[in-house]
């Protein structure tokens, strides 16, 4: 498999507060890798420096052999779904082109590729028949596919996905990670979540992070990974779908 994104011996420092503390990571196309984390643990700003919005304090990324910002078409993004204002007055159909921006440019506006390539887009994520509903008027789960597709459509390489799940109903999470595998054959994904059990069951790799980075390229959760995490003792209880349950430990 060819590597779609690497990250090497990265750090990220915000005025002397160290985000990120020489991370390295590798990514092969379809892979789907699960970060979990404590808050304030550097999640989103591992997302962010992938992307290219912050810079390294030191080390190097590269995405297909190239600097971020360079490779910016080829990475899709959705940002945690509170970032997103849902009674701002636009349909469906326009938030996935928006994901065609960066190839029409702000002033050429959009050809006929980019309407077929937010069409397909919608498509993909099974939102086509709602693509002239105001975005107000869905459900969050179905916001949060109209999201992905505006990523989609710019036919990326590497999807990232900030706790996309968030918003999204309890009832409707199983198809809604069925979606996210389904897009797996076509691309890698790197998705943040606080939902253990969710990451678990449908990623293919798992990875902690607390500053620091703990992976070992595998799908399997180890004890000692999670309590150098979250600092904290942590027991492993699987029956049926796995779940986690944190020992009481001290405050």
């Amino acid at each position: 498999m060819g590597s779609i994104a690497s990250l090497s011996n990265v750090w990220v420092n915000y005025n002397g507060f160290t985000a990120l503390e020489d991370v390295s990571l590798s990514v092969d196309e379809q892979d789907f890798i699960g970060i979990i984390g404590p808050n304030g643990g550097g999640k989103s700003t591992l997302l962010k420096t992938i992307l290219g919005l912050i810079e390294p304090s030191k080390g190097k990324v590269e995405i297909l052999g190239m600097p971020p910002r360079k490779a910016s078409r080829q990475v899709g993004y959705v940002a945690q779904f509170q970032n997103f204002d849902r009674q701002f007055p636009i349909n469906v159909w326009e938030v996935a082109l928006m994901g065609r921006l960066g190839h029409a440019g702000l002033l050429k506006g959009y050809s006929a590729e980019d309407r077929h390539a937010a069409d397909e887009a919608l498509e993909k994520v099974e939102m086509a028949g709602y693509k002239n509903r105001h975005i107000s008027q869905l459900s969050g789960g179905q916001q949060q596919r109209v999201l992905i597709a505006r990523a989609l459509a710019t036919h990326p390489k590497l999807l990232l996905l900030d706790e996309p799940a968030s918003n999204v109903d309890s009832a409707m999470q199983k198809g809604f990670y069925e979606l996210l595998s389904e897009l797996n054959r076509q691309m890698a994904i790197i998705m943040v979540s606080h939902d253990i059990s969710a990451v678990s069951e449908y990623v293919k790799k798992v990875a902690c992070l607390n500053r620091k980075l703990y992976y070992h390229g595998t799908g399997q959760l180890t004890a000692e990974d999670l309590e150098a995490t979250y600092q904290c003792p942590v027991e492993l209880i699987a029956h049926g779908a796995p779940h986690r349950i944190l020992r009481d430990h001290p405050r």
